[in-house]
């Protein structure tokens, strides 16, 4: 059988085609360099738990007959709306949510409403957004799924309890600068003010509830925001132009679309000093036109400290704040009638011990001195100090577990009610 002749090798492309190839790989791979910084990721946890708070579940109690501060009787004759305590005194999970309103004027979205019982509770279902775009933006949303209870019987009622709440809503971008750190923020995203704000959410936070003082520098406002980082970091300088305060939104005095045309201006200054594994302290303040009414002229100020300290397996955190919103009296009317007045102190000390790699006890020291008037609709009398002392335990990078106990103590001419909180929290992180 006669050899078969060698194959004939395929003849060379043609210029012009070498050419459409190259012109089709650099087009593919600008595309696969675009896509590479595009990232995005879905996460989130669940947050379960349990509690009883003592009494009928609330934080204040009405000073009927005006028994333990007469002076207030030409205001609010009976003294039914003169209130002492504070209703966010009995919070019972990382949303800041009080077991029981009672009473409450000022604060009326009763959402637990437990009415002094022990119950299981969903506490927030969390959904994370985060996207990656290009190499130095990224795009950031945080809400939580809020199941709650509602007699569907009653007409006052508002659809069937259940209710949304969108908690971050922003773009961040790192701006290339070679000579220190600077990012900016748009958006609804987190504040300035204090330490506490980074670690309110219940993953994060080493205790089941926040402090008294959160309400005052946790809530996430809405504007602009710009960070920059000096000398390898430890430098930080916040700064924050917002519609609103940082104020909790339960708890009012914040605005998400705003009512006057002042916005509120804040800032953050800090340095992390080279103690252990950090010492930070930082110094941080607001001011702006009060939230909730229409006038620019009135105000509503704050100033804080801070400290956090890591060191071995030992954790301290400590922050102070004081703040002034005016509100506004009509000419012979009852004081704070045309805008509610508030003026508050408050301080907390928190500290975790890192026994092993899955068990962390804490306590914590907090104490509010507060005084909050809206004319003849209520007068608020809040001075108390509570003392928590919890375990949380980790069980491994997905679940986490937290039980506490809190003694609320009213001060000065408060009578002293039952109201103390026995919570808990199971985490569990997807």
């Amino acid at each position: 059988m006669a050899d078969e002749p060698p194959p004939v090798p395929p003849a060379p492309p043609s210029e012009e085609r070498l050419e459409k190839l190259e012109d089709d790989l650099e087009y593919t791979k600008k595309q696969v360099e675009g896509l590479l910084p595009l990232t995005g990721r879905f996460s989130g946890w669940i947050d379960v738990g349990f509690f009883h708070v003592a009494g009928d579940g609330s934080g204040i109690r009405a000073d009927l007959g005006n028994t333990y501060f007469p002076e207030y009787a030409d205001e609010i004759a009976g003294g039914s709306w003169v209130f002492m305590g504070d209703p966010l005194s009995t919070a019972v999970n990382a949303r800041g949510e009080p077991a029981d309103t009672g009473e409450s004027r000022a604060i009326t979205h009763d959402s637990i409403d437990s009415r002094g019982k022990a119950t299981f509770i969903v506490n927030a279902v969390s959904v994370a957004l985060f996207a990656g775009l290009g190499s130095t933006a990224t795009a950031n949303v945080l809400f939580d799924l809020i199941p709650r209870a509602r007699d569907v019987a009653d007409p006052a009622g508002t659809f069937l309890g259940d209710f949304l709440d969108v908690k971050l809503a922003y773009a961040e971008l790192r701006v290339p600068i070679a000579s220190f750190g600077l990012s900016l923020y748009a958006g609804k995203m987190d504040p300035v003010l204090g330490y506490e704000y980074r670690v309110e959410e219940a993953p994060d936070r080493l205790t089941v509830t926040p402090s008294l003082i959160c309400r005052y520098t946790c809530g996430r406002p809405i504007g602009l925001k710009a960070r920059a980082r000096f000398l390898d970091e430890r430098l930080v300088l916040n700064l924050a132009l917002t519609n609103g305060s940082s104020f909790w939104e339960g708890f009012g005095f914040a605005d998400e679309v705003d009512r006057n045309d002042v916005k509120t201006a804040s800032a953050r200054l800090s340095y992390l000093f080279p103690l252990g594994r950090g010492l930070e302290i930082g110094v941080s303040g607001a001011i702006g036109a009060q939230d909730g009414q229409g006038d620019d002229s009135i105000l509503q100020w704050h100033v804080g400290a801070d400290l956090h300290l890591e060191w071995g397996d030992l954790e301290l955190t400590a922050e102070w704040v004081k703040g002034d919103v005016e509100g506004a009296t009509e000419p012979g009317r009852p004081a704070c009638d045309a805008a509610a007045c508030l003026d508050y102190d408050g301080a907390y000390g928190l500290a975790g011990w890192r026994v092993n790699n899955w068990l962390v006890p804490y306590a914590r020291v907090d104490w509010r001195d507060a005084f909050h008037a809206h004319g003849a609709s209520f007068i608020y009398i809040s001075e108390l100090v509570r003392a928590t002392a919890g375990l949380r335990l980790e069980l491994g990078t997905a679940v986490i577990v937290k039980a506490e106990y809190t003694v609320n103590r009213e001060l000065g001419r408060i009578p002293q009610f039952d109201d103390d909180i026995l919570t808990s929290s199971l985490v569990v992180k997807y």
